[in-house]
């Protein structure tokens, strides 16, 4: 009989992957687009246009129209905890970690994990 070993980083990969999948299921769509759309959390549509905005929809990053047929739930967020991951050169703050960033202006990230659950599950929703 065979015995199989893991690596301590593939079983932590494993494990990362199957929290983000448990965590992102937790994810509420209308908390997520409440945060989206208030200025003091995530303020999404001050660059996005978000489907349905009745004020002037911004032009400055992509529209959030059918974001959910084209990305899944790991790549939507990166983007939304470090975009600079995805594409070092964006604009998109970063609003899941301080890392790389002016820390001692901000102790903590703009979202907690949770927001960015929500957010996620809002986007998710746009197909």
């Amino acid at each position: 009989m065979q015995t199989m070993r893991f690596s301590f980083k593939f079983l932590a990969a494993i494990s990362l992957a199957l929290m983000v999948g448990l965590v992102g299921a937790q994810g509420v769509p209308e908390q997520g687009f409440r945060i989206i759309s208030t200025g003091t959390l995530g303020n999404c549509v001050a660059c996005h246009a978000l489907p349905g905005q009745r004020d002037v929809p911004s032009t400055f990053g992509p529209s959030f129209d059918k974001i959910g047929s084209r990305f899944d739930a790991p790549t939507l967020r990166q983007w939304i905890v470090d975009a600079r991951v995805l594409k070092p050169d964006t604009l998109m703050p970063p609003f899941g970690t301080t890392q790389g960033t002016n820390a001692f202006v901000r102790a903590q990230s703009m979202l907690s994990e949770e927001q960015i659950e929500h957010v996620v599950a809002a986007l998710l929703s746009l197909r």
